[in-house]
């Protein structure tokens, strides 16, 4: 089984591969770079602002947001989780 953070990837790139009709995901594949970026912008300010309000629970909820939107990047531009993981496993 995979851990959360995958299984949420496959969706997107499934997403990507095969378009849904009222699909948020696929709604952010249609506005390109310039809505999936601005997403990342507004949710990163978001996860700014709970940590400095102490909101725990505003805190994970943002920070979710934050990689779902960061997840859909990746896969707008055919990076792959992996890549990630063994960035992060190089950097440790």
């Amino acid at each position: 089984m995979n851990d959360p953070l995958s299984e949420l990837f496959l969706v997107i790139c499934d997403r990507r591969e095969h378009p849904k009709p009222n699909s948020y995901t696929c709604q952010l594949f249609a506005g390109g770079d310039n809505k999936i970026l601005k997403k990342i912008g507004e949710e990163s300010v978001e996860v700014v602002m709970a940590c400095k309000d102490n909101d725990l629970d505003a805190i994970a909820s943002e920070v979710a947001d934050l990689l779902y939107h960061t997840l859909v990047a990746m896969a707008h531009h055919h990076v792959s989780l992996d890549s990630v993981y063994t960035k992060l496993e190089q950097r440790r």
